[in-house]
């Protein structure tokens, strides 16, 4: 027979770990909705820098012309930034991002390409400190509570654009979860250098502010542009990460349920079978006394 001490204690956990999932799961909740909110907002200004962009590339200048047609070495470098999330509680998150990143540079690395890796969250940074096909150059993290700006994305780029000269990499890609629906997110992998860019077809109405300088507007809007690419990488990485959290957190609450109910029958019966066993025990003395 089950002892009820026992019993009641462990249902006394169950609670206190009910109220924790509780509290994260709120906590996920008001960040999905929030970094969803910043993806839309930031979803319309990339459109926009996208569209200058692809006007004012048409004019033909020496940056239009290495970026259209970048030099390439026998070994090409390549580099890889890494968007995951600084902590756990996110179900396969994490381990469909890595698995899918490795499978890419398991290949450049049987191409001949050497791979350099860019981390950005905790848990990149400790899935690939020690691999053997790919050497870390960089890594960052982001505090759980904080949501990135794109004044901090900015100062990022700057950071991993720095790290791209300095170690004369060919190409920069950039790899994390897609956001498509809540719950439901894919690996997408983005080339960020050289850009890849597509001009338009100019209009009188669209040519730029007369007296403008074209250079420093294609350069302006170039590194918006990628800055941009990577801040909608971090922003729609965070709601796949918080909408993976929230599913978490809903199957570990699921599951307390089930597990209370399992108790709380357990406990039941066993305080049936204690009232059941003092009560043969009293009509048991009753008869004892009556002889």
């Amino acid at each position: 027979m089950a002892d009820l001490g026992e019993i009641r204690e462990r249902l006394r956990n169950l609670e206190t770990i009910d109220h924790l999932i509780r509290s994260m799961r709120a906590m996920s909740a008001i960040r999905w909705r929030k970094a969803r909110n910043n993806l839309e907002a930031a979803q319309h200004y990339a459109a926009y820098v996208q569209e200058q962009l692809n006007l004012v590339i048409n004019y033909p200048t020496e940056l239009v012309r290495r970026t259209a047609h970048p030099q390439r070495r026998e070994h090409e470098q390549v580099g890889l930034v890494v968007i995951a999330s600084d902590h756990g509680l996110c179900g396969s998150f994490n381990s469909i991002l890595f698995y899918t990143a490795d499978q890419y540079i398991d290949r450049w690395s049987k191409e001949g390409r050497q791979v350099s890796v860019i981390t950005l969250g905790e848990f990149a940074r400790q899935h690939y400190a020690h691999t053997t096909n790919s050497h870390m150059i960089w890594t960052h993290r982001f505090p759980l509570t904080h949501t990135v700006s794109f004044i901090e994305a900015r100062d990022i780029w700057e950071k991993i654009q720095a790290l791209y000269q300095d170690n004369e990499l060919d190409q920069l890609y950039l790899i994390y979860n897609y956001f498509i629906s809540f719950g439901s997110y894919k690996q997408r992998l983005v080339r960020l250098l050289p850009p890849e860019i597509k001009p338009a077809n100019l209009d009188k109405a669209q040519l730029p502010l007369p007296g403008s300088n074209i250079v420093r507007l294609q350069e302006f809007l170039l590194l918006e542009h990628l800055a941009l690419q990577l801040y909608l990488g971090l922003i729609e990485s965070m709601v796949s990460e918080q909408g993976a959290r929230l599913q978490a957190m809903d199957a570990a609450k699921s599951n307390i349920e089930e597990r209370a109910a399992e108790l709380n029958r357990a406990y039941h019966h066993a305080r049936q079978d204690k009232i059941t066993e003092e009560m043969i025990e009293i009509a048991t003395g009753a008869n004892a006394l009556a002889l």
